[in-house]
């Protein structure tokens, strides 16, 4: 820690994107890393203390602009607002307008500022809530839905493992924004299908040894006859194999060899933490 850390370490260390953290030291002057030589960021451990701090505060509903002020002590924080209830609102306006260009601009400016984890948190899952729940909801969601698979597909590539890499194989059953935003979110090497593989199709993958783990994401349930194709009750295979996301229920029926594990993304990162640290090459026999 004496010569500083990278950015990429600072962003896996805090869970915050080299973008954003850009921003934060070019647009509002909110951490100033030192400098290489050759220019490259150098965090100290003060500069990783005030990132968790700016963390803290964006949590607690503090407006960005206003960080700076109440950090360096020249202004009480006020919490008044809801910097994500308006952010929603202007997304809702250029979906309602069919304004693609508004709705690339509201994202940039949210990601640039916020942690994408936040922007999804706070403002795109309540925002997708919120259609669902409207009669005439159906139609600005879709639009919604079909801008946030393509923000995310590029973040997924760049996610992807490398020839040398192993990862963990996340599929998508129904709704596949539950499975893409975990996988994006993870901050490790996976691959992340939209459309999940019946069994059989899963063999020469989880023959090898890039594979660590499969995990199905449930964005719909899937029916009796369509989860007897996914994780048939005979497959019994010689890697951690995950069931979650919002859609898993107690009246799933699923295999004794798969691991439900219920809850948020933290809960879901942490199961597969748990089996990576482990080293497991078996079958999991756990059930949560």
């Amino acid at each position: 820690m004496s010569e500083g850390l990278s950015i990429q370490a600072v962003s896996e260390r805090c869970g915050v994107n080299p973008v954003t953290l850009r921003a934060w030291e070019r647009r509002y002057g909110l951490i100033r890393p030192a400098r290489t030589e050759r220019g490259h960021r150098r965090y100290s451990a003060e500069d990783v203390a005030r990132i968790r701090r700016i963390v803290a505060w964006l949590d607690r509903g503090l407006p960005i602009g206003q960080v700076r002020a109440v950090l360096d002590g020249r202004a009480p924080p006020a919490l008044a607002g809801d910097p994500w209830r308006q952010a929603g609102d202007e997304a809702l306006a250029a979906l309602e307008e069919l304004n693609t260009r508004r709705l690339e601009q509201w994202f940039q400016r949210l990601t640039g500022d916020y942690p994408l984890e936040k922007v999804i948190g706070q403002c795109c899952d309540p925002l997708r809530d919120h259609l669902r729940e409207r009669p005439d909801g159906a139609a600005p969601r879709a639009l919604l839905d079909t801008f946030l698979r393509q923000k995310l597909a590029g973040r997924l590539l760049a996610r992807a493992p490398s020839r040398r890499e192993r990862g963990w194989l996340l599929m998508a059953v129904g709704d596949p924004l539950p499975a893409m935003t975990r996988a994006v979110l993870r901050g490790a090497p996976v691959w992340c299908l939209e459309t999940p593989l019946a069994w059989p199709a899963l063999a020469p993958w989880l023959a090898g040894d890039r594979v660590i783990g499969v995990a199905w994401v449930l964005g719909e349930h899937p029916g009796r006859r369509r989860a007897e194709q996914l994780w048939p009750a005979t497959a019994a295979p010689d890697r951690p194999a995950l069931c979650a996301g919002p859609a898993l229920t107690e009246e799933l029926a699923t295999p004794p060899w798969l691991r439900r594990v219920a809850g948020d993304r933290a809960a879901f990162d942490a199961a597969l933490d748990e089996h990576e640290q482990r080293g497991e090459h078996g079958a999991t026999g756990l059930v949560s």
